[in-house]
């Protein structure tokens, strides 16, 4: 600090001499007074500041530890966490393949059920075709078989009415003979 006020009393000095001489022996006067005060204020300063520095340089020194430490465990994270992404997501894969394998099977389980039932209701469709068919056939048959019976029985009936019927002309002679004799005067 003396430094500086003698600068300052030297920058003035310019001006005028006797204002140097006093602001001298002012400054000699402060320095005898308060030169052990000041210089253990400077000595207090200069460790103050030396151990600022230091305590800041073992700070930084720390951070950067620190923050060394904390970038390893922050990649060592990602990278335990970017695992378990891959494992899960290699597991949903598997998951999904074998839910797809799983559809697979049950899409070819149930064609195959559905295409037993359609040659079922094809073979029990032929069955009923066949039996139907068999069974017109033995209504037809039978049917058949009846209506020949049914006109046999007609001409048989035919006959016996032919038989039995009288002729015409015999039935008129007959006829006209018991007209004749019941009015035996229509005749002439």
């Amino acid at each position: 600090m003396n430094t500086k006020t003698r600068k300052t009393t030297g920058a003035n000095a310019g001006t005028t001499n006797s204002d140097a001489v006093e602001t001298d022996n002012v400054d000699k006067i402060r320095d005898i007074l308060f030169g052990n005060q000041m210089r253990e204020v400077s000595q207090r300063f200069a460790n103050l500041e030396k151990n600022l520095a230091k305590d800041l340089a073992a700070m930084r020194s720390e951070n950067a530890l620190q923050i060394d430490s904390l970038k390893t465990f922050i990649e060592s994270e990602i990278e335990i966490l970017g695992s378990k992404l891959s494992g899960e997501e290699q597991t949903r894969v598997e998951n999904v393949d074998e839910l797809d394998d799983k559809l697979k099977q049950q899409v070819k389980q149930i064609d195959k059920k559905i295409g037993d039932v359609v040659n079922s209701l094809d073979k029990n469709s032929r069955d009923i075709n066949q039996k139907i068919l068999k069974q017109s056939q033995d209504s037809s048959s039978e049917l058949s078989s009846q209506i020949g019976e049914a006109r046999s029985r007609m001409d048989g009936h035919r006959q016996e009415l032919s038989s039995a019927k009288v002729d015409k002309l015999v039935l008129s002679e007959m006829l006209n003979a018991l007209a004749l004799q019941v009015n035996p005067d229509d005749s002439k």
